[in-house]
């Protein structure tokens, strides 16, 4: 087969069966690094096969080299002899401090909901929007001295209810 045609074959075979292929690869793997490696054997499967492609049984063709491109990657990551990389091994550190922090931020968030009114909109004002006693005094309709109270008594409570919590 010429190399034009089988390009013309590669890529529409690759458009057309691109969400199949990633929907399979993503369910064997559910890993970003496996998955990525397996797409790319997959690919080159895809390749080397091409001409197999283009019947009725192109899905289940694809199958198959979405399988074996799984174990590849696999095999990559732990070895022939079964035993994991140190590379590999242990949780992200990014990954874990998103989640962690994304734990505090809705600690934070119920915390504040539980507060008055007043006092939830004065320390949003306060510490999100970044905004001076005096503009907070003016939204909430009361003194400056009452804004910095209403933050003031929020922190406090903020304190009360977070305080065990790490950062």
């Amino acid at each position: 087969m010429k190399h034009s045609k089988r390009l013309a074959l590669f890529e529409k075979v690759k458009t057309e069966y691109a969400g199949f292929l990633a929907s399979v690869l993503w369910k064997l793997t559910g890993d970003k690094e496996l998955f990525a490696e397996a797409m790319q054997y997959s690919l080159l499967g895809i390749w080397q096969h091409v001409e197999k492609l283009n019947g009725r049984k192109a899905g289940s063709y694809i199958y198959r080299i979405a399988l074996t491109a799984n174990s590849k990657a696999w095999r990559d990551r732990i070895g022939r002899d079964g035993q994991i990389s140190e590379a590999h091994v242990g949780v992200d550190g990014a990954a874990q401090e998103k989640i962690v922090n994304a734990e505090l931020t809705a600690n934070v968030r119920r915390a504040i909901s539980q507060l008055s009114p007043k006092q939830a909109r004065a320390i949003v004002m306060r510490y999100l929007e970044q905004q001076g006693y005096e503009d907070i005094a003016r939204n909430l309709g009361c003194s400056e001295a009452g804004a910095r109270s209403n933050v003031s008594k929020a922190l406090a409570n903020l304190r009360a209810k977070l305080g065990n919590l790490t950062v």
